[in-house]
């Protein structure tokens, strides 16, 4: 069957709107401020926030590739991928509302209570955020127009995120005293009930290739294997790991950092987190110019190496200082858009990959495992968080104290998280990019091989 691989602007529209719960809930409200929120207003023990954290991610050890697998062998006449975000939206719409909740309970009640309220939601975003993001390589095979689809994709993603942090601080937070318990559950109910749309937008506008269900998929164990020898892939997997533990590290630091060493209210830090997403989202083409004039690892390393300097630079503000955390904020916004968009770019490639290695298509299995990494990252980052901030004598909000000042030692280990960790693991993701294996002029006689395939399979 002939398939255009250039899309209309509408797809790629209809496509990219579908990350909009994705961008402002795990990715900006969750990240930003659920830590925040279950430290210091629902005040759960240190080592109980900890122990959420981990059980959760083994949960996600599970659930992601489970998914992954499932929408690999669903068959259905809306194709394999977009019946999950027909009868995904509203379980991931309510469930997110539900983790904002304060039931009136002990510390162990409350723990058991967002622990199964947490699980219900990362189930239901899984299923929706697995067959979403293996929809990509259906779209299109062209290796550009990828990275335009990803783009358009990012765009809404950092815009979106740019949007809830401003509408946090400019809107709901100053409608409610500071550290008000109100103000989250707010925040919670409007998200999800504006979750929902945009999911159903994706579905109703875009469409599967009918022939990649003709092919029957391969066993679990069998698509590992071929998973698991994918050199590419494991390229993408390092490549994604590090350049997407840097964001979830600051996002899981910036509340406390901006509040305890800045000075800042819930309102100032919400919008020094939209400057940083606004500046992403300028910088875009830009990032979009680089991937299209050179190699797309060649424009990853050129805008991690800024976005490293800068980060070791955050460590210089002097405290109290609000001005240079927004100025360093938003020169930082360049290399947030590359994270966000070469590394994307780079995984609906390596699909081809396998088809040539497996003869099938699986990109659920790929996209399941790509997920989980990122969700691995934050999930690992914001467990470490509680267990670091309480060795370094953190103190939490009390009835009798719900303003404290923090020792030299809590305020010194949120400067290093927020600056040299991320910078650090930076750099390291330099060295994966320069070795990154597949090129342009690669994948294109990958696809060669793959036409001369199919066409003899026709014949």
């Amino acid at each position: 069957m002939a398939h255009n691989e250039r899309l209309t602007f509408w797809q790629k529209l209809a496509y990219g709107i579908g990350d909009f719960g994705n961008s402002v809930g795990p990715g900006t409200i969750i990240p930003f401020w659920y830590s925040f929120f279950l430290t210091d207003i629902v005040r759960l023990d240190l080592r109980l926030v900890s122990l959420f954290w981990i059980i959760v991610t083994f949960w996600d050890a599970i659930n992601d590739p489970l998914f992954g697998f499932l929408s690999d062998h669903t068959r259905s006449r809306w194709g394999r991928r977009r019946p999950y975000l027909l009868f995904g939206a509203l379980p991931f719409g309510i469930t997110f509302a539900l983790l904002w909740v304060i039931p009136a309970s002990g510390q162990i009640q409350l723990f058991l209570y967002y622990t199964l309220a947490y699980i219900a939601y990362e189930t239901a975003f899984t299923a929706v955020s697995c067959p979403y993001n293996a929809l990509v390589p259906e779209l299109t095979q062209d290796h550009d127009e990828r990275t335009s689809l990803i783009t358009y994709r990012m765009a809404v993603s950092i815009g979106a995120g740019l949007l809830a942090p401003l509408l946090l601080g400019l809107v709901i937070f100053p409608m409610f005293p500071d550290r008000s318990p109100v103000a989250y559950q707010t925040i919670g109910f409007a998200s999800g009930a504006a979750f929902i749309p945009p999911i159903l937008i994706a579905f109703f506008g875009t469409r599967e290739r009918p022939e990649f269900q003709i092919a029957g998929a391969l066993p679990f164990r069998e698509s590992l294997g071929y998973v698991a020898r994918n050199r590419a892939f494991r390229y993408t997997i390092l490549l994604r790991l590090l350049s997407w533990m840097p964001v979830v590290i600051v996002q899981g630091v910036f509340a406390y950092y901006l509040i305890y060493w800045t000075g800042m209210s819930e309102d100032e830090t919400s919008i020094a987190q939209g400057i940083i997403l606004g500046a992403a989202f300028v910088t875009l083409p830009v990032v979009v110019w680089l991937s299209r004039r050179f190699e797309k690892k060649l424009s990853y390393i050129i805008a991690t190496t800024s976005w490293a300097l800068i980060m070791i630079a955050i460590f210089l503000i002097p405290q109290g200082a609000k001005l240079p955390a927004y100025v360093l904020g938003a020169l930082a916004g360049f290399g947030v858009a590359a994270a966000h968009v070469i590394p994307s770019a780079m995984s609906p490639d390596v699909m081809e990959v396998d088809e040539l290695m497996s003869g099938h298509r699986q990109e659920g299995a790929y996209a399941g495992l790509e997920v989980f990494i990122d969700k691995l990252a934050r999930m690992l980052v914001l467990a470490i968080l509680p267990a670091i901030l309480r060795a370094a004598h953190y103190i939490q909000p009390s009835e009798a104290n719900p303003f404290p000042s923090q020792p030299a030692s809590a305020l010194q280990a949120l400067r290093i998280l927020v600056s040299f960790v991320p910078a650090i693991l930076l750099l390291a993701s330099l060295v994966v990019a320069w070795y990154y294996p597949l090129t342009r002029s690669r994948y294109q006689e990958i696809q060669q091989e793959l036409s001369e395939r199919r066409r003899q399979q026709v014949v």
